[in-house]
């Protein structure tokens, strides 16, 4: 088994496999009286797969050891201009592990040389500031605070 963490192009099996153990992580809610915890049905992943698809993002899969630990979706993409990444963690078993550091390093690197497109952002909401320090951690650079959320923006 591969011990390190890789990115792969997520399936539909993929993705099923995935959200049968997935839990919302109450640190991506503005407003935490509105959490509700996740309850995995094929048919809401069907439609998720669905959206993904017809927004024309890419979604990979993060690894490790042969397992999904979460994914990376690249999103708003202007070929050879730009596109935003998103991170998420399956669960908060794989917080904390270096998981998303390495994912988002990948994630970085298949944007610039792989999709051609120069530019890359991000964003996180003002309480996650775990994602924050990851993406400083990356390479990021905090480009503005708007709203509830901080956005952030790497150049090839």
């Amino acid at each position: 088994m591969n011990k390190d963490v890789y990115l792969l192009p997520m399936t539909t099996e993929m993705y099923h496999e995935y959200f049968k153990e997935y839990q919302n992580d109450l640190d991506l809610y503005i407003d935490k009286s509105t959490y509700t915890p996740y309850t995995y049905t094929e048919e809401t992943v069907n439609r998720y797969i669905q959206r993904q698809h017809d927004l024309k993002r890419k979604v990979l899969a993060i690894m490790f050891d042969g397992e999904i630990v979460g994914e990376i979706v690249i999103k708003n993409i202007v070929e050879h201009k730009c596109a935003t990444m998103g991170l998420s963690m399956k669960n908060a078993k794989y917080k904390d592990r270096g998981f998303g550091t390495k994912a988002e390093q990948l994630a970085t690197q298949y944007v610039f040389n792989e999709l051609d497109i120069p530019v890359l952002y991000a964003d996180s909401i003002l309480s996650n500031t775990r994602s924050q320090h990851v993406l400083e951690k990356v390479g990021f650079k905090f480009i503005k605070e708007e709203g509830d959320f901080r956005y952030y923006r790497i150049d090839r």
